[in-house]
């Protein structure tokens, strides 16, 4: 049963009893609208006074936490944050609502990080995102989490369309993300390993366009 925000909030309270939470949202299938009945409940949350980053599981609810300062880092692509943590910065621009918790004395900075914008950084963070599913490729068995290849695919031409990055998808991505999320450890996630692949060579090759343009 998805828990209320409330009670998410004092789930995470809990675990950081002496310090102060600053905000808490949905990230993963929730950040994209492929979240079902089925969909765990991921969230990041941003604590002041912790230093590092953890994630934790407690029951159905996945706690993707981070210190201000380390999340200040990762959403800079700092090298000293790890890969994982880069891949997925975007998530906090979802056109969902997706604000769990926001603590008022803290909304200016939570405001600074809605209004990321991705066209800056688009070289840093291909970069990161190639690096990390090239990575997961080489496994050759399908995993769930490269439904993504399909969701940056679709960004990138919209990207091209309105000079926006936004994560609208058209189609057939779209499609594709929500096909493959739901079968991706059946005979079709298999499938579509040679599509995945070739959609990553698509990436890798719009990352060098854009060096070669000077952007991002």
């Amino acid at each position: 049963m998805k828990l209320s925000n409330n009670q998410i909030f004092e789930t995470v309270q809990g675990v950081f009893l002496n310090h102060i939470v600053m905000f808490i949202y949905y990230c993963g299938s929730y950040a994209y609208g492929l979240n079902d009945g089925n969909s765990d409940s991921d969230v990041t949350a941003v604590i002041d006074g912790f230093n590092g980053n953890v994630h934790l599981t407690i029951d159905s609810l996945d706690i993707f936490a981070y210190g201000k300062d380390v999340y200040l880092k990762k959403q800079n692509l700092d090298q000293t944050v790890p890969l994982y943590d880069r891949v997925y910065i975007d998530e906090i621009l979802s056109p969902y609502d997706t604000l769990i918790y926001l603590n008022e004395q803290y909304r200016n900075e939570y405001e600074t990080y809605k209004r990321i914008d991705m066209v800056l950084i688009l070289k840093p963070f291909l970069s990161n995102f190639i690096e990390h599913y090239e990575r997961r490729l080489e496994l050759a068995e399908p995993q769930k989490s490269h439904y993504h290849i399909f969701r940056i695919r679709g960004i990138l031409e919209n990207l091209d369309l309105t000079g926006k990055y936004e994560l609208n998808l058209s189609e057939p991505w779209l499609s594709h993300m929500k096909n493959y999320k739901n079968s991706w450890n059946t005979l079709t996630g298999i499938e579509y390993l040679p599509l995945l692949k070739e959609t990553l060579n698509y990436i890798k090759n719009y990352k060098d366009k854009v060096i070669d343009d000077g952007l991002g």
